[in-house]
């Protein structure tokens, strides 16, 4: 039997304002960025989970993103415009949730992308491990038929655990 969650309406009414809060986070940094020239694309994930190698895809690891089909070509072409090597996490842990903001940037293009997600926080335990144990963790874009969109690598995993 599954274990049970704490889904008190207090517990569901924080994570519902902290998932608001992580929207509204994105959307302030965004407007930031595209003041500073940065061409900017927002996207509020549909579904995160982490990922382990024995799990998912062969190999794959990391945080796999499930975004909605009305952002796909703006997802596209900004990933094709650049490599993203800049990036950061701004993230918050409400009632066993982790609510995080992940910031890519590529300085050349000015292109950014931002993606808003949630996860689970247990199931966020096995994914730290492998990320510790490889020094390193990505980022999957995919669309709800799993079409994959894209890959970032990121070299200090650490930034994605609270």
């Amino acid at each position: 039997m599954p274990e049970p969650t704490d889904d008190t309406p207090a517990s569901v009414e924080a994570r519902k304002d902290a998932w608001r809060r992580t929207l509204q986070e994105m959307e302030s940094i965004a407007s930031e960025l595209e003041t500073e020239g940065w061409e900017t694309v927002a996207i509020p994930v549909g579904h995160a989970a982490p990922e382990i190698p024995d799990v998912g895809e062969e190999d794959r690891f990391g945080f796999v993103h499930v975004i909605p089909g009305n952002h796909e070509s703006a997802f596209r072409e900004a990933f094709e415009a650049g490599g993203f090597e800049r990036y950061d996490v701004f993230h918050r842990e409400i009632a066993g949730k982790v609510f995080f903001l992940l910031q890519l940037l590529d300085a050349p293009s000015r292109n950014a992308i931002l993606l808003a997600a949630q996860y689970d926080e247990q199931h966020g335990q096995s994914l730290q491990s492998v990320a510790e144990d490889e020094g390193v963790v990505y980022t999957h874009v995919q669309k709800l038929d799993a079409t994959h969109l894209g890959t970032f690598r990121h070299d200090e995993p650490g930034k994605f655990f609270p």
